[in-house]
Order: C-alpha cells, then structure tokens, then sequence
C-alpha cells in the first residue's frame, strides 16, 4: 500500500513537472510557440506567423509574434497565477486580418490596431484600450466581473463604413462616418442600465454595389445622415432616432423595445419630397411627393401596421400584418382625391378628371391564397379632349363625362371584377372580368349600349344615327389581343373578331334602307344585304365586300331623272343580286358595283366615298332596255351635284324620231331642193344630220 502511495505521489510530481516544463520554461514555451506558428500558418500559403518571443512564468509573461513582417502581437506584464491577477499591457497591429481566420473561424478583412492594459483579478477586471478600426479614433473601458462584461463605455469617433464593411466582409453598400458613444453601466439584458447614441454623417449609397446586389436600378446619388439615441434601463430599450436623405426623410419618435417579451412598439414618419428619385428602386417614374406616419408593432414573430397617408392629396388609411413574410389582413382606403392627381403622379398623360375613391380589405395577399375586395369608384369624370387627341390621335370635340364603379374579388391566383362605366355617349357593363396572376391572361365579358349613335361621331368619324347594342368578349395576354362580339342591328345580325390588329366582321340580312338612315344618306334603294369586312387596324387597310338581295329603287331624284329621261319607272324594277367589292383605305371606299334587273343594269366602277370629308365621286353607268346614258355624282354624300351624259340616249331618241318620219322628210327635201337631188344622196344628207348628234 505504502510503495501504491509513493508511486502516485511520484506520478503526480512527473505530471506537475510536465505541466510546468511545458508551461513555465524556456523549452516548454518554444514547445508552445510552435504549435501556435503551426496552427496559424496551416493551410495558408501567404501567411507567415513567427513568434519572436514567448515568455511565461509565474509572474511574468512576455508574448512577441510577427505575421508577414507587417503585423505584430505583443502582450507583457505581470501576473500571478496563484492570485488570478493580471496587468498586461498589449499592443496588437493586423494589416490583414483574413490572416486570422485558422484561430478566429470568420472572414474578416482589412487591418486592425489596438492598445491597451487588462488589469484586475478573476472577481473584477477592466480592459482600458485605444483602436483606429475603420480608421477611426476609438477609446473603450470595460468592466468585468468574473471574466464577464458587466459594463461598456465606447467612445468611436469618425469611423469609415466601408471599412466596417469590409472588415466584416460585407459587400461595400455605402460609404460614410459612424459615430458611437456609449455608456452602459449594466449589460445584463435583464438589468439594463446605460445611454447610447449614434451618428452617420457623410452617407453616401454606391449605386453600383446596390445595383448588383439587390437587382437595382439607381443612377442618381443618394446621399444620407442619421441620428440615433437609445435608453437602456431593465429590460426595455427606448430610442429615439431619425434618418435624413436625398430619396426620404424617416423620423422615430420613440421605439420600445421589450427583450423580456421580445416585443417591438414604435411610431413612424415617413417623408418623400419627390418620387421622381424612387425610380430607380420601384421601377418606374412617378411625380409629387408624400408622406405617412403611425404606428407598427412586433409580437410574437408578427408585425402590425396601423398607419395613414396623404397620398395624392389624399385621406388615406391603412393597416395591415406581415406574418411569415405574408401580408395579411390588409385594410385600406383612398378618400378625397382626384383621378388627375393620381394620373400625374404615376407620370402619364392626364387625360381625365374626377372624384376618386378606393376601399379594399385582403384577408391574405399570398398569391396561392389570396382572399379579399377592393372597390373603386370615379364620380364626376371628365374625359379631357386636348390631352386624349394628342396622346392617343382622336379628334375628340364634344364633352365626355363617366362615372365608373369597380367591384373587385380576389380569390386563390386571380382577380375577379365587375365593372360599370357610364358615361354621356355609352354606357359599358362587365359582369365577369377575370384576370390571371399567375399568368397575366385577362378574360371578360362585357356590354356596351349606345343610346345615339349621333353622340360618338367623335370616335366613329362618322355622323351617324340610330342605336345599337354590342355583346361580346375579351382575351389579352401578354403577346395577344382577342375581341368578339354580336348585335341585332340595321335589322340584321351584326358580328365581329378582333385579332391583334385583324378585324373581321360580318353583317348579315341587313336593311339596306336602315343603313342609309343609319348613314344619314337618302334611302334611295332597299333590300337585304350581307356584307363582309377585312380590316387591318394598323395599316388601316382592308376590303369590303356586299351582297344585295331582291332590291329595289325607292322614289328620289335619281328615279325621277331616269322616269323623264327614259320615260321608264326605276323603282318597279327587282334587283335579284348586287354585288359591292369596296377596298378601304383609312377613311376612303374605293368601289366597285353591279346591279342588273329584267330591263336595267347599272354599273359602278371604281367610285370614291370619303367619310372624313363627306364626300362622293361616281359615275353610275345605265343601261335601260336598249338605252344608255350615264349619270355622275359629285359632292357632298347627302346632297352631291348630279350631272347627265345623254348624248347616246339623245341620239337613239333622234334615231327614232328620223326614223319614224323618214318619208316626210324625203318629202320635204325633194320639194326644197327638187326631183334632181337623188335617192342614195338623201339618205346620206339624213345620215350626216344624225350624226350631229
């Protein structure tokens, strides 16, 4: 038992001297020296650490280390390891901490400089120092007690942002100057004690680093500053902070941070001076300026918003919740503004005016989910001719005004809507409006009833007059536009698609009657027809063709002329098939037509119609029986110029008449110029009288 005791007595004294050989010699701290140059400089080819000198004994430690011929560690003073008592001094230079990351496990980037003493024993503590981080002017205290901070005092003057950045290897986002001072006398977070302050001058965003990383477009220079005050007292934070830039001001009256409840309360205060600098974060131009202020809240993993707006010049509140990155029980409305305010300040034409109000309460905004309403109404429109002829080539002259309602419902990947717009010359229904978030198709019904058609002449370019009603459809994706519609018109069935820029129409059983009242031209002929219409939108060129059936002429001035010119009744004769070839050009119909009955047959070749102009010019070729003259139509469309070519009826009615009395004739001749005239030279006298004409 005895020789058992000695052994481990013997055992413990070797391991103590291990343990102080190691620790407290010359050849234990080279032993140690080693393993730390090993460790440093392991897997790294550009990095060199050489200890100069490594010191440690029981009361002295002398620690001296060069990385790279430019940095150095130096740490010398006094200890007492029985005591647990030190006073070092230290004096540590990083030209390149990235050097580090074998004994720090984290990039870090940049250069590094501190000095300072550590003073005190394993109850109390202070480290008392000096940096130049992010080349700044730094002095700190703290104070430990059982090797633990239990107060700060900070004081950073000036330091770069960039360089903090990039010490902390983060992308350079902006540059400026962090001021710090901080005075925490108790750092338990349950026992809070100090006062903090911050500042950021000289802010400036690298557009170009913002750009790349976030997906940007920012061109213009946004420059910054802020300030930030915080209170430190228990377990609550209170800060009042505000941050002044060229795109937006944000001022926080007061946030409450409660770290026993993790829970956030603060206000808020937004200004934007101009929208015009935000186009190159959202997107797109905009113009005016806003600002919004209230309250947002954080519990429980869920922020809360409760806040109002003066928006386009507007009473606008809302209030909503951001759960899991999803908004959720959104409420909000737009009172007391105008459409031209909210024109203008999306940058586009202000083409109309009128009362605007917007409603809307979305339950869940995740597209997969979606699940709310929105209602929108203009009151007291008015549409604004000048803007609208010049922006979209109309020609508008008369005065339009509209209400307009919109009754939206959001469900799971669409919008469902409901749309009335009103309006002096038309009114248009949309019952089942449907378009697709998930792949931005549009589908709808709609309805447009025109009380006077005489009211659109603007739109149509034409005068016109009657009624009508059109029932269709429409489909818009992002590559394609799809129109269809039908009506009962002119006492026929009117139907039409629209492609892209290829219309496509087809009138059918139409009253040719109806259509020139329609037309507000004399009703000169009445019958049936079907017409068929190829018209491309852009070019605005097309062909026109028409079949006419079972026609007849109605009494005007065109039968009347051809009544005492042929002594025959035009509107007795049945047109069996007419045929109309129109090929369109913008505005213009250049025409061509064929009419034959028992006894006529008139043919039109190449007439001109300008709808703009209200004009006509066309030569209607007639043939009556064996009668033939021809009649032109010069003018204005309503009351165009008629002129005559009867010359070849003329001379088939003189033919007639020397014909019929033929022998008085010879009579005559032969008693005026004697029996010596002969009988082959009086019928060629007669031959040249005839034609005279």
């Amino acid at each position: 038992m005895k020789k058992i005791f000695v052994s481990l007595i013997i055992l413990i004294i070797f391991i103590l001297s291990i343990i102080y050989v190691l620790a407290f010699t010359k050849y234990g701290n080279g032993i140690i020296s080693s393993y730390l140059e090993n460790r440093v400089n392991a897997g790294q080819e550009k990095v060199k650490l050489k200890i100069n000198n490594f010191r440690l004994t029981f009361s002295k430690l002398d620690f001296n280390a060069v990385i790279n011929d430019d940095s150095y560690m130096n740490i010398t003073g006094d200890l007492a390891l029985f005591k647990k008592s030190v006073d070092l001094v230290y004096d540590i230079k990083i030209n390149d901490l990235s050097t580090l990351k074998n004994l720090t496990n984290q990039e870090f980037k940049g250069s590094f400089f501190t000095n300072g003493i550590l003073k005190g024993d394993s109850k109390e503590a202070i480290v008392h120092g000096f940096s130049n981080i992010a080349s700044s002017e730094t002095k700190y205290y703290i104070n430990l007690i059982d090797f633990k901070a239990n107060s700060i005092q900070l004081d950073l003057k000036n330091a770069k942002i960039e360089e903090l950045l990039n010490l902390l290897n983060k992308p350079i986002y902006t540059k400026g100057l962090l001021t710090i001072n901080a005075n925490v006398r108790n750092i338990d977070v349950h026992n809070l004690d100090g006062l903090l302050t911050a500042s950021i001058t000289k802010g400036l965003l690298d557009n170009e680093v913002i750009n790349k990383e976030f997906e940007q477009k920012i061109s213009s220079s946004v420059n910054f500053k802020a300030d930030i005050n915080a209170s430190l007292l228990g377990d609550k934070v209170d800060i009042k902070s505000e941050l002044v830039s060229s795109l937006f001001d944000l001022f926080i009256e007061k946030t409450s941070i409660d770290l026993k409840n993790k829970g956030v309360d603060s206000d808020y205060k937004i200004d934007v001076k101009n929208l015009n600098r935000l186009e190159g974060i959202i997107g797109k131009k905009l113009n005016g300026e806003f600002s919004t202020n209230g309250r947002i809240k954080f519990q429980d993993s869920v922020v809360f918003v409760d806040g109002k707006s003066n928006i386009i010049d507007s009473d606008t509140f809302y209030k909503f919740e951001i759960n899991n990155n999803i908004a959720q029980n959104i409420s909000f409305k737009v009172e007391n503004t105008k459409v031209e305010k909210l024109l203008n300040m999306l940058n586009e034409p202000i083409h109309a005016t009128g009362d605007l109000s917007i409603r809307g309460d979305i339950k869940n905004s995740e597209i997969a989910k979606l699940d709310g309403n929105i209602e929108s109404k203009i009151n007291n429109g008015k549409i604004i001719n000048e803007v609208v002829n010049a922006v979209f080539n109309q020609d508008l002259k008369d005065v339009i005004t509209f209400n307009l309602e919109s009754n939206s419902s959001l469900v799971p990947n669409q919008i469902l809507s409901q749309i009335d717009f009103d309006t002096n010359i038309a009114k248009m229904k949309i019952q089942n409006a449907i378009y697709s978030l998930s792949d931005s198709t549009f589908n709808s019904d709609y309805l447009i009833d025109i009380a006077s058609l005489e009211k659109i002449k603007d739109l149509t370019k034409v005068k016109l007059r009657g009624e009508a009603k059109i029932l269709g459809k429409i489909y818009k994706s992002e590559s394609d536009l799809f129109v269809d519609g039908k009506s009962n018109i002119l006492g026929g069935d009117f139907n039409f698609n629209l492609q892209n820029s290829e219309l496509k129409a087809k009138l059918i059983n139409a009253s040719i009657k109806e259509l020139s009242y329609m037309l507000i031209q004399p009703e000169f002929f009445n019958s049936k027809a079907d017409f068929t219409l190829d018209y491309d939108l852009l070019s605005k060129k097309g062909n026109l063709t028409g079949s006419l059936l079972n026609g007849h002429f109605l009494p005007n001035e065109f039968s009347k002329i051809i009544n005492q010119l042929a002594k025959f009744d035009l509107t007795k004769e049945i047109y069996e098939s007419v045929q109309i070839n129109s090929n369109i050009e913008d505005k213009q119909l250049i025409s061509n037509l064929i009419m034959k009955s028992k006894n006529t047959q008139i043919d039109i070749k190449d007439s001109f119609l300008d709808f703009e102009k209200n004009t006509i010019d066309a030569k209607l070729d007639t043939q009556i029986k064996s009668s033939n003259f021809s009649i032109k139509l010069q003018g204005e469309m309503n009351k165009p110029k008629i002129s005559l070519d009867i010359k070849d009826l003329l001379k088939q009615e003189i033919d007639k008449k020397l014909e019929k009395n033929k022998d008085k004739i010879n009579d005559k001749i032969d008693k005026v110029l004697g029996d010596k005239i002969e009988q082959e030279k009086a019928k060629e006298l007669i031959k040249n009288f005839k034609s005279i004409f």
